[in-house]
């Protein structure tokens, strides 16, 4: 039997100190529970977790969760079951290096850390530095600056002002170009209009193999929020644009070594350039994308987020399409 520690970071107990609110917390309570209910579905696998007494019993009959109440007891908890599990597994906001510092928490208590390298974690959690990275090996994304260093590209009319470590729509504003941000050290991207989508990539680095999911439309709040609501699988783009967004997807994630496992990539499509679209960001962990992947597919996608040095496949999945929101309620259409 072996043992896997699944710990998402906000539901975890060590943000027991702060109330458990907003889209970051539901998420990340839909995407633990979605992906522990799945590994606890394969054989030969014992699922292990723990979670702030605040959200009432664990759902999950046939998960090993602990209870905890106090940041100081999430921290000996997670210390210990990382000792005592075979592979451990994050689900982590990359808001103030959070994730890669549970990347070094897992290291420093002698656990087995399943994922991303570190250095893939900070490249990837640094939003500027993924534009730069991107660019400078010829792979289109939207473009990105500070307000220290350059203005937007000409004719923007308007600009997102993002935290560079920002999760979700935590840290967001959408200003007229020209205006400052409240945040001068936020990093600003044109408002691209056109279709979100995002694309879920299963990268093995044993193998060199980064194989995509189906595309995704996001669906956004239509206020300046820009909230994250859910979205629609696989999306109802024709199949040569499906194509284009798929291969850009997988070349980004190629392009950064050390990301392995579940990988999302945000992307946008121009109404502009509907056979160009670009790159917004890489999430080099589990995204709230898996809520509605699980639904569509035939197969347990878990096998491949917690074992990420098998090889993936083969993907199977059911006809039709699944609309999911991002509490993770969904149907099939």
């Amino acid at each position: 039997m072996e043992q896997v520690f699944l710990s998402e970071l906000i539901t975890s107990g060590a943000w027991a100190d702060r109330p458990l609110a907003g889209s970051l917390a539901s998420e990340g309570q839909a995407m633990l529970l979605a992906l522990a209910e799945d590994l606890s579905r394969l054989d030969g696998v014992r699922v292990a977790t723990t979670w702030d007494n605040r959200l009432g019993p664990f759902p999950l009959e046939d998960v090993e969760a602990e209870v905890v109440e106090s940041v100081a007891e999430s921290r000996e908890a997670f210390a210990d079951k990382c000792r005592l599990s075979d592979r451990t597994l994050v689900i982590a906001p990359e808001l103030e290096g959070q994730l890669a510092q549970q990347f070094q928490r897992v290291i420093d208590c002698g656990g087995h850390w399943v994922g991303s390298s570190l250095g893939a974690l900070q490249l990837a959690s640094d939003k500027l530095a993924t534009f730069e990275h991107l660019r400078s090996r010829g792979i289109p994304a939207v473009p990105t600056w500070t307000s220290q260093k350059s203005s937007p590209p000409k004719g923007s009319d308007r600009v997102i002002w993002k935290r560079r470590d920002g999760a979700g729509s935590v840290g967001l504003e959408i200003l007229d170009a020209g205006a400052d941000p409240t945040d001068q050290t936020w990093i600003g991207q044109p408002l691209v209009r056109g279709l979100p989508v995002s694309v879920a990539v299963l990268a093995s680095p044993a193998h060199d193999l980064q194989t995509s999911l189906p595309v995704a439309v996001q669906h956004i709040s239509p206020d300046d929020r820009l909230r994250y609501l859910g979205g629609e699988i696989p999306s109802r783009i024709e199949a040569t644009g499906i194509e284009a967004i798929s291969e850009l997807a997988v070349c980004a994630v190629a392009a950064v070594e050390g990301l392995a496992g579940w990988i999302g990539v945000d992307l946008v499509v121009p109404d502009r350039a509907p056979g160009a679209p670009l790159v917004i960001e890489i999430n080099p962990r589990l995204t709230t994308s898996y809520l509605g992947y699980r639904q569509l597919s035939r197969v347990n996608l878990s096998r491949w987020v917690a074992w990420p040095e098998q090889r993936p496949g083969p993907l199977e999945w059911h006809d039709g399409r699944v609309i999911f929101t991002a509490e993770g309620d969904w149907q099939r259409e």
